[in-house]
């Protein structure tokens, strides 16, 4: 009786709704939203349903959440949107993302309904899934790495994945390939000599939002029109701001006999440690700068892990989401260096565990400078489509 309501399920009409009411969404996200613990699904749909809420009010912005049923039943959902400072080989682009789908008839039906709304705005490229906002989201469809742990700004699917199928028969493209790594190498052996021309320091939150936009310039400069899904602008570096403030104070706390030249012997690393009050800066985002001049030539954006946060666990766990370096100053072991520097202190704070995350598999400069130092541990794959007009 229950494969017969199935099969009879399957062959109902597919109706597809463009949803804007709270209550309608998140009773869709609890019915269909995979989130591999439990405990964290409630938060997490959340944050989603707040940030849906402020795209939807806001009418400039193109966002639209479709939801699929057939008959009362709902068997589908996604989120489709234009966002202004996401790019894909530097071109504008749209994106869709939090892609649910009980059958490929139900995800026919709301992957039309996201390329009719990009040849409305007259894009002619979808990408996804991009699952905003990347605190609680992430880049691609996971393929391997299902049983590791959850981390805050990495994607998770169920390892049955269904969508994924549905739409290689729907024309997308299995385009761009990213890997999560598992750094098991603390120090780099480039990263030991620091060049007198370069300075390490740590910022607190406010001069770090203070930095906004030299650390902007710095992106597109360095590598905003080379990688395949560029990091978010200014609403990213203040999404991090966020998650660097939920942290609590008592994680930064020093012990009172605490001495830099306990932790390190190199000198730069021992001045670096002297001159940062590290029970006030952000401790998981190490700087270089020009000695003279001050000028911001390379930085590592780390983030703690959101769902240890949550859960009112010990921080352990290190995300390394973001890697900027001056293309003139490529080659010199900054990025090295910065590692170095950023285990030290990271150890000083507790935190044992690092990812380094969504590395896109044609970065060849990232790929030969993290992966000898590390252990492959997810993979995700990005689908795209080019749209005729």
């Amino acid at each position: 009786m229950i494969m017969q309501n199935l099969e009879r399920r399957e062959y109902k009409k597919v109706y597809v709704s463009d949803i804007s009411d709270t209550r309608k969404i998140q009773y869709a996200f609890e019915k269909l939203l995979y989130v591999p613990d439990k405990e964290l699904k409630p938060r997490i749909i959340k944050v989603l349903i707040q940030y849906l809420t402020d795209k939807l009010n806001n009418y400039s912005y193109p966002l639209k959440l479709f939801i699929a049923k057939q008959g009362r039943i709902i068997t589908g959902v996604v989120v489709c949107q234009i966002d202004p400072e996401y790019r894909s080989y530097s071109r504008k682009c749209g994106t869709f993302g939090w892609l649910y789908a009980h059958n490929f008839e139900s995800c026919k039906a709301l992957m039309s309904r996201c390329e009719l709304l990009m040849r409305e705005h007259k894009i002619r490229k979808l990408r996804g899934p991009i699952n905003y906002p990347k605190l609680i989201g992430g880049i691609g469809f996971q393929i391997k790495g299902f049983e590791e742990k959850m981390m805050g700004g990495v994607n998770y699917h169920h390892p049955n994945i269904r969508e994924l199928k549905f739409l290689d028969q729907l024309g997308y493209e299995r385009e761009s390939k990213y890997s999560c790594v598992l750094v098991t190498q603390d120090n780099w052996k480039k990263g030991n000599e620091v060049d007198n021309s370069i300075k390490i320091g740590y910022k607190t939150i406010e001069e770090f939002k203070n930095l906004f936009d030299e650390i902007r310039s710095l992106v597109k400069k360095s590598f905003h029109s080379v990688l395949a899904d560029a990091p978010g602008g200014r609403n990213r570096l203040e999404e991090m701001a966020y998650l660097f403030s939920l942290v609590p104070k008592s994680h930064y706390k020093l012990s009172d006999n605490f001495n830099p030249e306990d932790w390190t012997d190199i000198p730069a690393f021992i001045e670096t440690l002297n001159s940062s009050n590290l029970e006030n800066v952000i401790t998981w985002m190490p700087m270089a700068f020009d000695r003279e001049t001050d000028e911001l030539v390379g930085l590592i954006i780390s983030l703690p892990n959101l769902y240890q946060i949550w859960k009112e666990q010990p921080l352990t766990d290190d995300n390394v989401d973001t890697v900027i370096i001056s293309k003139k100053h490529t080659g010199k072991g900054i990025f090295s260096i910065l590692n170095n520097i950023g285990r030290v202190v990271l150890k000083i704070n507790g935190i044992e565990y690092v990812e380094g995350t969504t590395i896109w598999s044609n970065n060849d400069r990232a790929i030969k400078t993290i992966f000898p130092h590390s252990k492959p541990i997810r993979e995700y794959l990005v689908m795209q489509k080019r749209l005729r007009a």
